[in-house]
């Protein structure tokens, strides 16, 4: 796990090394053992770099091919390595070490850009070719590794993350007004536009090539959509059994400390159960729960690890980790408002007190329907058979209504589709309430700008094979599972120098997972149908009728102390009045909560908070003040400092 960055002036001009290496080192919590920057004319490489594999001087990175020819930085996990290495061998190729960083260059050299077909893992990478003078960025299939760039028509240059890439003068500062309504609609800035204008991240699944005929991002790889019908109960619980095994013991290959953040929740007891029996050695796991105990999965957590034998550390999150959203919303780069970064933050931070890698949950929801809202939107579509004409009157009724009415809500869901249903049970602030919270101004420089059309565009990708509920796990999968969850991961994991591992999300394992029928997956009341089934004689009987809970932070009960001190003061501050995005008299009544629930205005103030930091934190600071966060100097962490280079 690394942090990349790098130029390529693909038509004219000469790559500027200092600056290079000045936006290595603003990444070097992704990357504290070693680093490195390679320049030559045109382009210029650098890497930060967490040794997990080939921790000798062999895995070095920027790394050459044999003639020079070829140069690579790589952020990531190749976990089909040690079977490609002996096949490149016999083909002639040589290899300097064991890091799987050597297989791009090899896998180039026979395939150009259709290396990424071979490639099973978690990965970020840049690639130049000397001889055809052409770059290649990549990006993994679900997005766990970030990469965001910017192209000026002459070069393009690139960065694992915003606060290095925004070092570059020529890297434009302004706020795009469409993606902050986008952030307040989903607490995201969805793929692949970013928070600022002329920045873009490589979508998952895609290649980006630049060369002297310019810059093309091309689509390498789709999520399968259509389910096989003939895949009989048994079968599908047999075949993931084997699959899961398989991707979790590929994902225990390191030559540092390896452990495993636990739940409590069925994704991370499956991962931590299966780790157990391919590991010789006692598995660590690592919990997080708070005092209010309706929210926390401690107990739960605990129960597991008793079960399968683990070596078990807990911590419990209380409200004043609210002192660590500084740090959390410089850490994210974009607008981010999942309130699980705070638990998130601490369970890697944990964790990285005894490991360098932890294997995670993440993924499971999406693709098994785990989510309560899949059985809500099943559910909820009975009524579709009512003719849309009919539905529309019957829902006319809910626009006198206040948007928290219970009854308004369910007469105004009951005209909508299904996916937009979704999207608006999703959506911290769904278009009624976002036109309600924003400035005229910034209504008017959006009103062309639909945040649910998108989504509505994936999803229609998947409806026509699966059916319209079935298609919400694409959708989620597509969205809210990478620019939301792997984000979180991804950041508050690299802000500890921890490396996090999905099992769940294997290529073998989500394509043949996508094929299974959606029955096999929320069947009848039960969530998660074939998952469980397939470890239901590896986990105690009660983790496997729990419900879904999630990875909540009780805002609502925080929102008296600290959380609500600082929301009103941050709110109400002239800075965000003057800044014209948000409508003061709106701010007021969200914070006020007239007519809403709790957990809900909670979502809603919190989302309002993180995007207002946000801009203190990355707008009104000079331009070389973002490489630090607002509450001072970034330390690493203490596991890694005392050997950090550079």
């Amino acid at each position: 796990m690394c942090g990349i960055n790098g130029v390529f002036h693909y038509r004219e001009g000469e790559a500027d090394r200092g600056l290079v290496e000045r936006q290595a080192h603003a990444q070097r919590h992704r990357g504290p053992d070693d680093w490195d920057v390679w320049c030559e004319g045109p382009v210029a490489l650098a890497q930060r770099r967490l040794s997990i594999v080939d921790l000798s001087a062999g895995g070095h990175q920027p790394m050459p091919n044999e003639d020079g020819s070829v140069w690579v930085t790589f952020n990531g996990e190749l976990y089909n390595w040690p079977e490609m290495k002996p096949q490149l061998a016999a083909r002639g190729h040589r290899f300097r070490g064991n890091s799987d960083t050597e297989m791009l260059l090899h896998l180039w050299e026979e395939k150009g850009p259709a290396l990424v077909d071979d490639v099973r893992g978690m990965f970020a990478f840049a690639l130049y070719d000397k001889k055809v003078r052409r770059l290649m960025l990549a990006r993994d299939r679900v997005g766990k590794k970030p990469l965001f760039y910017h192209d000026n028509g002459k070069r393009i240059v690139f960065a694992s993350e915003l606060k290095s890439l925004m070092l570059d003068p020529s890297v434009p500062r302004d706020v795009d007004p469409s993606s902050v309504a986008d952030f307040l609609t989903f607490q995201y800035v969805p793929s692949p536009q970013s928070i600022w204008q002329g920045v873009r991240k490589v979508p998952p699944g895609h290649r980006l090539i630049a060369d002297e005929r310019g810059v093309r991002v091309e689509r390498y790889w789709s999520l399968p959509v259509a389910a096989d019908t003939s895949i009989r109960p048994e079968e599908a619980v047999a075949t993931l059994r084997d699959k899961l095994a398989e991707a979790v013991r590929i994902r225990l290959m390191s030559d540092v400390p390896l452990g495993a953040f636990l739940s409590g929740g069925i994704d991370s007891s499956v991962v931590v159960a299966l780790m157990a029996q391919a590991s010789s050695a006692r598995v660590k796991t690592f919990s997080i729960g708070f005092e209010e105990e309706d929210f926390s999965e401690l107990a739960h957590a605990r129960k597991v690890a008793q079960h399968i034998g683990t070596d078990h550390h807990e911590l419990i999150v209380k409200p004043r980790a609210l002192d660590l959203l500084p740090r959390l919303v410089w850490g994210l780069d974009e607008p981010f408002s999942d309130a699980s970064m705070i638990p998130t933050y601490h369970v890697a931070e944990m964790a990285r007190h005894h490991v360098t890698v932890a294997l995670s949950g993440d993924g499971g929801d999406e693709a098994y329907a785990g989510y309560t809202t899949y059985a809500w939107a099943r559910n909820y579509a009975r009524i579709d058979a009512i003719p849309g004409l009919l539905r529309r009157l019957l829902a006319l009724p809910s626009h006198v209504l206040p948007a928290d009415h219970a009854l308004g809500r369910k007469l105004r869901r009951m005209g909508l589709e299904v996916v937009d249903r979704h999207l608006e049970v999703m959506a911290h602030f769904p278009p009624r309430d976002l036109a309600d919270v924003v400035s005229p101004h910034f209504r008017e420089v959006t009103q062309r700008h639909d945040v649910f059309r998108a989504a509505r565009a994936i999803h229609a990708r998947a409806k026509g094979a699966v059916g319209a509920v079935p298609a919400l796990l694409y959708l989620d999968a597509m969205t809210y599972m990478t620019d939301d969850v792997l984000v979180k991961v991804d950041r508050t994991s690299m802000l500890n120098s921890l490396e996090v591992r999905a099992p769940l999300l294997d290529q073998n394992v989500l394509e043949y997972v996508a094929t299974l029928p959606f029955d096999q997956k929320l069947r009848g009341d039960v969530t998660k149908w074939a998952l469980k089934e397939c470890v239901r004689p590896m986990l105690p009987e009660g983790i496997l009728k729990r419900g879904k809970q999630g990875f909540g932070v009780p805002l609502e009960r925080w929102f008296g102390a600290d959380f609500g001190k600082l929301a009103r003061e941050v709110l109400l501050d002239k800075r965000c009045r003057d800044r014209g995005w948000l409508d003061p008299k709106g701010v007021e009544r969200v914070l006020n909560g007239t007519g809403a629930r709790d957990d809900r205005r909670a979502r809603q103030v919190f989302t309002l908070l993180c995007l207002e930091l946000w801009a203190q934190t990355w707008v009104d600071r000079p331009r070389e003040q973002l490489v630090q966060p607002t509450d001072g100097p970034l330390p690493l962490h203490p596991a890694v400092a005392a050997t950090a280079k550079g």
